[in-house]
């Protein structure tokens, strides 16, 4: 049993070290990307967070300012990816282009809020009929950001995908 376990480890020593430190830190690289994404939209310190604190006190600006700050921030994020370089690394181009278009794909979703907001605000001002005009084109709103979710929803699947592919090219 001791052997078995022995040879194990040796196998699984070998494997990890045959890869490149560059493939490693890629990979990495690209995977850290989740968790700074995860920061502006879930963390308690987020844009997202304080768009939402923002909204609950009816500051209409300061959500618009954190919605324009939560741009910003997933523009770096890809930037970040952009620089990243996939030269010699196998399937790190198609990875690196799929985590392009996802953190695309959510940022677009998220900068949306920008139209809410603003017709929120309208909404406020108004009264009578154009107020049901109004609110109608929020729900209409509501209906174009379903297709940006399903956007985002096809991208990760291709990043899941793009990211399956990538460790097995390279043995992870």
């Amino acid at each position: 049993m001791k052997f078995k376990f022995f040879l194990f480890a040796l196998v699984l020593l070998i494997s990890n070290s045959c890869r490149s430190p560059k493939t490693n830190s890629f990979r990495d690289s690209i995977i850290k990307k989740e968790r700074v994404a995860f920061q502006i939209i879930l963390g308690k310190e987020g844009s997202e967070t304080k768009k939402l604190d923002n909204l609950v006190k009816g500051d209409f600006k300061g959500a618009l300012a954190a919605v324009d700050q939560q741009k910003l921030e997933f523009d770096k994020l890809i930037g970040s990816i952009q620089t990243l370089s996939s030269d010699g690394i196998q399937e790190g181009e198609s990875l690196k282009m799929a985590a392009i278009n996802y953190y695309k794909a959510l940022q677009e979703l998220h900068y949306f809020d920008r139209k809410d907001i603003e017709q929120q605000a309208l909404i406020r001002k108004l009264n009578g009929k154009e107020k049901e005009i109004a609110q109608d084109a929020l729900i209409e709103l509501s209906r174009q950001k379903r297709s940006l979710y399903a956007k985002v929803y096809e991208n990760e699947y291709r990043l899941s995908n793009a990211l399956d592919k990538f460790d097995t090219a390279n043995g992870f």
